[in-house]
C-alpha cells in the first residue's frame, strides 16, 4: 500500500505542478516547447504505468462489502459517462479538451451547454461509478484520486483558457452554459458513446479480468 500511496503522490505532483504558469513557461523557455512536451509525456506515461502496477500489487483491504446490487451502478451509469466522453471529445469546444475542428457557436453549444468540460465530467463520473462496487482501500484511493483530478482539471483549464483567450472572449464563449440547443457533440455522443459502451462491456473481462455484468 505504501508504494501505491507514493505513486499517487507523484502522479498528483506531475499533474498539478505543471499547471502553475510561471514554472511551466520557465521550463518551456529553457527546454523549448517540443522537448518540454516530449519529456513531460514520457514522465506522465511512466508514472501512469507505475501507478497501474502499484495498484495491482497493493494488498486487498476491504472497506465495505460487495453486494450484487453494487455491480448495477457502473453498468447503468456508464452509458452517460461514455456519451459525455465521446460527445465532448468530438465536439467543437475552445474551452476544454476536444478534437472537433468546426467553428464553435456559443448560441448553439450542444453538449458544451451541459458542461464546459464534458470529458472531465465523464472521467469524474467513471471514477465515482467504480468506487461503489470496489469497496477496498486500493480502489478507493485510485478512483478517488482520478475523481479528484477530474474536478481539479476544469479549474486549471479555465485558468489557462482565460489567459490564452482573454477574459472578455472567454466570458463570451462561456456564456453558452445552460443552453443545450444545437447538435454540437450530441450526435457523436449518442451514437459513438453507445458503441463505446458496448465495446467496454465486451472487452472488460478480457482486459480487467472481471465481467462487468451482474
Amino acid at each position: 500500500m505504501i508504494e501505491l500511496i507514493a505513486a499517487i503522490v507523484v502522479f498528483i505532483l506531475t499533474h498539478v505542478i505543471p499547471t502553475y504558469g510561471k514554472l511551466r513557461q520557465g521550463l518551456i523557455e529553457r527546454l523549448g516547447k517540443r522537448l518540454y512536451f516530449i519529456l513531460y509525456s514520457i514522465l506522465s506515461w511512466s508514472v501512469i504505468v507505475w501507478l497501474g502496477f502499484a495498484f495491482i500489487g497493493a494488498p486487498y483491504i476491504e472497506l465495505w462489502g460487495q453486494p450484487d446490487w453494487t455491480r448495477w451502478v457502473p453498468l447503468l451509469g456508464m452509458p452517460i459517462s461514455c456519451i459525455l466522453f465521446i460527445g465532448g471529445l468530438l465536439a467543437s469546444n475552445p474551452l476544454s479538451l476536444a478534437i472537433g475542428k468546426r467553428k464553435f457557436y456559443p448560441e448553439q453549444p450542444g453538449i458544451i451547454g451541459l458542461s464546459h468540460h464534458p470529458v472531465m465530467m465523464a472521467f469524474a463520473l467513471w471514477a465515482l461509478l467504480h468506487i461503489v462496487p470496489n469497496g477496498d482501500a486500493a480502489s478507493v484511493l485510485l478512483f478517488g484520486l482520478l475523481m479528484a483530478l477530474s474536478f481539479y482539471g476544469p479549474y486549471a483549464l479555465d485558468k489557462r483558457k482565460k489567459q490564452n483567450l482573454g477574459e472578455e472572449e472567454w466570458q463570451r464563449l462561456a456564456a453558452s452554459k445552460g443552453n443545450l440547443s444545437g447538435s454540437n457533440g450530441w450526435v457523436p455522443g449518442l451514437f459513438g458513446g453507445t458503441a463505446f459502451y458496448l465495446l467496454l462491456i465486451w472487452g472488460h473481462e478480457w482486459v480487467i479480468g472481471v465481467s462487468p455484468l451482474p
